[in-house]
């Protein structure tokens, strides 16, 4: 796990831009069903936005949909599913100020105290869920009707399983990582080490991986999304 490289909170600290342009771009909703690229959250986190569909912005979906077409390649019945996509920055700050105010006693030195939640919910000025632009995705087998083989479940964060490299994972479920990640990074996605299912396009975490000096995407609440969807 020495190769792990968990992106912290002042390493986004020095993205201090986004691209008002490119902000601007609209959002979609993904599709139920599709031969491609399908979103479905799952019961295990209460964050869902606008009921059973998935908000991201315009040009990851494009993104995700070659990647979807990529995996169609290796294999006919895999899909690309897309557990969880934008999230409404009030809500990212409601649950960073609530493990705030239990930890806010315990640590005399700020940085530390933010680098702390940070691991566990994002601080809400450098989050990507609420930018659009942050995905949690997995490879779904349509033939066989489930995820395929990746050593631990989406969003199961209990266990050091969630890491990207892990020394008890199969040689099968390190292999359909390592897919996953190719399929992604060849579409521009940053991938995460902290967690096997989340990358990024556009948001700081992705502006801080490939060395951009913006972001392409800024934080927003949930009306502006719903005044751009298409």
């Amino acid at each position: 796990m020495a190769n792990n490289y968990f992106v912290k909170y002042k390493d986004l600290l020095t993205i201090k831009e986004y691209d008002e342009e490119t902000n601007k771009e609209e959002f979609v909703l993904l599709p139920l069903e599709d031969d491609y690229v399908i979103g479905k959250h799952q019961k295990r986190i209460n964050m869902i936005e606008y009921g059973n569909q998935i908000a991201v912005r315009k040009s990851v979906y494009e993104r995700l949909i070659k990647v979807a077409k990529n995996l169609k390649n290796i294999n006919n019945d895999f899909k690309l599913m897309v557990v969880y996509g934008f999230r409404d920055i009030k809500k990212q700050e409601q649950y960073f100020n609530e493990i705030f105010e239990e930890v806010k006693d315990k640590f005399e030195d700020e940085m530390e105290m933010y680098e702390y939640i940070h691991e566990k919910i994002a601080v809400p000025i450098v989050s990507g869920h609420p930018t659009g632009g942050a995905v949690d995705v997995a490879i779904y087998d349509a033939k066989k009707d489930e995820i395929i083989d990746f050593g631990s479940e989406i969003l199961d964060y209990s266990t050091t399983m969630c890491y990207y490299q892990n020394e008890n994972l199969s040689e099968k479920a390190k292999n359909n990582r390592k897919l996953l990640r190719e399929m992604m990074m060849k579409e521009g996605f940053a991938p995460y080490d902290g967690e096997w299912w989340h990358f990024s396009y556009g948001d700081k975490e992705w502006a801080f991986y490939y060395n951009k000096k913006k972001a392409l995407y800024n934080q927003v609440e949930a009306n502006r999304v719903f005044d751009n969807i298409i």
